[in-house]
């Protein structure tokens, strides 16, 4: 085996008794030996490849992380001079860093303008060479889609109605490799891959909802498709649809006793939640409002309570309507008898009788002469009969009764007529006419309440008074908007003990005898604190920073309510008149509890309810390619050489021992 050694020794070169002889062809040898294994020695030196490697091969990171660069040099024994550039002229907006062998590249953040075609460049110098020169280069791309969808809508969704949903994708990238779809549930309504090259991406969704759709949830899903992954976000919106009402039901058709109280029923589904109102209809088809909400309650049943409802459940999208029939049941009221004109009868004169009684849809009326006929019938008719005498004679005179019957019972009033003859004496003109009028005295100078207001639950009173002979009695009657009555109450007195919707409106006073009537007219104002306060923030109330978010009110109440929304924290304050906020560009500063009030002169009513900022999940997608390089390559073997040969230069000769 042989190996180099250092130094002037000359031992093995020959036997030490010819060292002196061969000095000099000694020598000869131990050059051309130490030249030969210098040339073997530095033949794979000469003969090595200067090559750059660049790393990451195809790098792809997301926006906002940081990307590095490794471009490293083999096969040069010198320094190396790096050089970055772009394929196209424009800067790098990196930062380089160099090492030896090794230079890095640095983008950090990473943004969507150091997407370029990078060039590493390299050159070697080695003393007493020609410089060599290398390049490699590769693509950066990235990526970005930091945020979730956010879903908003044109306006209310109502069933029937085609409305927009719009899904906004922001700062995402690239566009061109974005999908998005709808869905509903798991069904796909839309899939749209097509785009501009623009930062902010948006899908529009046509769609014409039914009542079913009522609280179901849309989503709309962005992926990013970049190619060595599928990068997804999605946000789930929960519809809420609006739709008239449906699915009425109603109380039975129901019977009555005359003075007890009954209760009927009336409910619908829809959204928003449906108002009932209850009509009373008339034979003719004419209504008049009865009341209001689902339950409708009369504490004592009279004649006029008899009859066809309707309720009516209506919202902002429509109504509907379902019919019932009460029918009451008891005796006839005592009959009402009066004379027209009143006053003084004589013969040749014509006067009206009349009659009418509350009986019922089966009672009837029938008016008599008691006197000079035996009894014989006159008129008859359902409720309400009259009967004109031309021409009057002393034949006429006498009492007349009106009778009412039904199947529960009979009443019966009678008046007495006097016809005076011209041949009467002063003296019984007078006595007769005196007598006469104690009966014919028309109710006069009448009294009622002033117009009142009142809050609903609360009980009010009316009263009504007249003057008359015989004394008046007094009807109330409730007058709708078109002027049609239905009967309140009698007695000078109405008590209310409970105000509801229905009490309100104008009511008519009519004192009447059997020789007249008089009316007065005086009006009722129901008034009500703010109920049913409800509320509904849109898309939802978690937004993200720059979003904006509407929050739509609803309230009953008379006068119709204003809306106050208060934030907690600092007590500033947003007012509306029709319960509608829209907060626009929402920042963490907007984040909180927050007080929504609705008040009118009577009371309020409101709730509270937060809003929060959401938080974007900012964890480190796995593709993204971080490789921090730091590392001097050197081996063993070439260490010792570059030793050996530093050694022979200083002795300036090479040996070949051998060694035993």
């Amino acid at each position: 085996m042989y190996k180099y050694q250092h130094g002037p020794r000359t031992e093995g070169c020959l036997s030490s008794f010819l060292q002196e002889k061969n000095s000099f062809s000694c020598n000869f040898s131990k050059q051309i030996m130490a030249a030969f294994a210098l040339w073997i020695v530095l033949l794979p030196t000469a003969a090595s490849k200067f090559v750059l490697n660049l790393t990451p091969k195809h790098p792809m990171a997301r926006v906002g992380d940081s990307l590095v660069l490794t471009c490293k040099a083999s096969g040069c024994a010198e320094a190396v001079t790096f050089t970055w550039s772009s394929l196209i002229d424009r800067s790098l907006y990196g930062k380089t860093e160099t090492n030896g062998t090794v230079s890095l590249q640095i983008f950090n953040p990473l943004e969507i303008h150091h997407v370029n075609t990078v060039v590493c460049k390299a050159t070697c110098r080695t003393k007493g060479e020609v410089p060599q020169n290398a390049q490699t280069s590769t693509k950066v791309n990235v990526y970005a889609l930091p945020k979730d969808p956010t879903i908003s809508r044109s306006d209310l969704l109502t069933e029937g109605q085609e409305s927009n949903l719009t899904c906004t994708v922001p700062d995402v990238y690239p566009a061109e490799r974005l999908i998005i779809e709808w869905l509903l549930g798991d069904e796909v309504l839309l899939k749209q891959d097509e785009h501009l090259e623009v930062q902010t991406v948006t899908s529009v969704l046509k769609y014409r909802p039914t009542a079913q759709n009522n609280g179901q949830n849309v989503t709309c899903r962005a992926t990013l498709d970049i190619g060595i992954d599928k990068i997804t976000r999605e946000t789930v919106a929960s519809m809420t649809i609006q739709y008239s009402p449906r699915k009425i039901t109603i109380s039975e058709n129901t019977q009555v006793k005359i003075g007890d109280g009954f209760t009927l029923t009336c409910r619908a589904e829809g959204n928003p939640e449906p108002t009932v109102l209850w009509r009373k209809l008339d034979q003719d088809g004419r209504s008049v409002v009865a009341g209001e909400g689902a339950t409708l309650l009369v504490e004592e049943a009279s004649w006029s309570h008899g009859g066809e409802y309707e309720c009516v459940a209506h919202n902002v999208v429509g109504n509907l309507t379902a019919h019932m029939t009460v029918n009451v049941q008891g005796p006839p009221e005592k009959p009402v008898l009066y004379l027209s004109p009143s006053g003084e009868l004589k013969a040749g004169d014509s006067v009206t009788i009349t009659c009418q009684s509350e009986s019922g849809p089966q009672g009837r009326v029938a008016l008599r002469q008691l006197t000079g006929s035996q009894g014989a019938e006159l008129q008859s008719n359902q409720g309400h009969t009259s009967i004109t005498v031309q021409s009057l004679t002393a034949r006429d005179s006498g009492l007349y009764e009106c009778q009412a019957t039904n199947p529960y019972g009979k009443q019966t009033s009678s008046i007495n007529i006097t016809v005076f003859n011209e041949l009467y004496t002063e003296t019984q003109r007078t006595t007769a006419t005196v007598a006469s009028m104690t009966v014919q005295y028309s109710p006069r100078k009448i009294t009622i309440s002033e117009n009142t207001q009142v809050k609903i639950g609360d009980g009010f009173t009316l009263t009504c008074r007249a003057e008359g002979n015989p004394e008046p009695t007094v009807l109330w009657r409730k007058l709708d908007q078109d002027g049609r009555s239905v009967v309140a109450g009698e007695g000078a007195t109405l008590l209310v003990e409970e105000a509801s919707w229905s009490h309100g409106g104008e009511y008519e006073c009519v004192a009447h005898n059997v020789v007249g009537n008089l009316t007065a007219h005086m009006t009722v104002n129901v008034q009500a604190p703010p109920t049913n306060l409800s509320m509904e923030v849109f898309p939802s109330a978690e937004f993200e920073k720059g979003q904006n978010v509407t929050i739509w009110s609803w309230a009953v109440g008379v006068p119709a309510p204003s809306a106050t929304l208060v934030r907690l924290r600092d007590g500033v304050e947003l007012h509306s008149s029709d319960g509608t906020f829209h907060l626009v560009h929402l920042g963490p500063e907007h984040a909180g509890l927050y007080l929504l009030n609705v008040t009118n002169v009577v009371g309020h009513q409101s709730l509270s309810f937060s809003l929060s900022v959401s938080i974007q999940d900012k964890s480190v997608n796995p593709q993204t390619v971080i490789i921090p390089v730091c590392f001097v390559f050197m081996t063993a073997a070439a260490a010792t050489l570059m030793r050996f040969l530093k050694r022979a230069k200083q002795a300036s000769s090479y040996e070949l021992a051998r060694t035993v």
